[in-house]
């Protein structure tokens, strides 16, 4: 049969007749490549040496609880979650069954299924992981792209870690929940990533900028904007590469949004992203001690450019020393 996926790598776990059967029919497809393992407990010993595969295929004999762990410890575990777990208990057990999905697998076949429909199931099963493996490449890059956009600017080197990381604690403190985490801490990384088109000698300007300059450094949320919106796992961070410079009272850029019109999560990496500034060395000045920042901040609030409750938060994790990654001013006086 013909396939549009490329060759996928599968290991094939059981012992029984139908793993026989199932395995002849899976090494006549030349697209594939296969390993048969008869233990459970060989299989991630396999993983470990080499995370590059692509799907297990389990049958289960008689006693199915081996398999259903080594489908936990797939499943549940970050490093491997991404592998697709197909289950081919034998019988129609409602209750196995049941059990298989409980445990993360993502399919359930039949061991007596017809080859062509055994190996089509499998086809989209590795067409599913593959377009996976394609979007996380994206993130990857775009993550990479973002670094090496902050190494063209000296005086921000970790900035966008310690956004991320300060964006998240206080996303976390005002009970945003993990999917917006998630977003906090990829924005963090990626909220600047739109300076690959602002000129170097303007980011590094020692001195103050002119009026012609700043119009330039104002494009970079929407030219990051542009660069990301395309890619689909960017969707829920796109708010904060746009709007993460606007202010409560309208002021901002690029849009001028005002109030809670500004997103949540933009308004959290604002906060985040301005405390970091002030508490860094930058070209035109040397970073502020704690009390300069909390006293700047808190003017800041009063002219309506950074939401208040937040900035409150903010305090909050200072005084208490909760603060993850300080930046060298912080993290030096303490």
């Amino acid at each position: 049969m013909t396939t549009a996926i490329s060759a996928g790598r599968i290991i094939l776990i059981g012992s029984c007749e139908a793993t026989e059967r199932i395995a002849a029919s899976l090494t006549a497809q030349p697209w594939i490549q296969l390993t048969h393992i008869v233990a459970p407990h060989q299989a991630l010993h396999v993983l470990r040496r080499d995370p590059a595969i692509d799907l297990l295929l389990m049958v289960p004999g008689p006693t199915p609880e081996p398999y259903l762990e080594l489908c936990r410890s797939v499943k549940f575990d970050k490093r491997t979650s991404f592998i697709s777990v197909l289950v081919a208990p034998q019988g129609d057990d409602p209750e196995l069954i049941e059990a298989v999905y409980k445990a993360g697998a993502d399919d359930c076949l039949r061991p007596n299924d017809s080859e062509r429909h055994l190996v089509l199931r499998i086809t989209k099963a590795l067409r599913i992981k593959q377009a996976t493996d394609v979007l996380e490449d994206s993130q990857i890059v775009i993550t990479a792209l973002a670094n090496a956009i902050e190494g063209k600017d000296h005086y921000t080197c970790g900035h966008v870690e310690r956004v991320s990381s300060y964006a998240v604690a206080i996303g976390r403190r005002v009970g945003v929940d993990d999917a917006g985490l998630a977003a906090l801490r990829t924005g963090g990384v990626v909220h600047d990533i739109g300076k690959i088109g602002i000129p170097d000698q303007i980011l590094n300007k020692p001195g103050k900028l002119t009026d012609e300059e700043m119009d330039v450094i104002r494009r970079h949320p929407v030219i990051g904007y542009d660069i990301l919106q395309s890619l689909r796992t960017f969707r829920d961070v796109l708010p904060i590469v746009r709007w993460h410079h606007e202010k409560p009272n309208g002021t901002g850029y690029p849009d001028g949004l005002s109030g809670e019109a500004i997103p949540l999560l933009a308004r959290i990496t604002a906060v985040a992203d301005v405390f970091d500034a002030l508490s860094t060395d930058r070209p035109y000045r040397k970073a502020f001690d704690l009390a300069k920042c909390k006293a700047i901040l808190a003017d800041t609030v009063a002219k309506g450019e950074l939401d208040g409750k937040l900035v409150e938060v903010l305090f909050e994790m200072l005084d208490q020393g909760g603060v993850p990654h300080p930046p060298p001013s912080i993290a030096a006086a303490a």
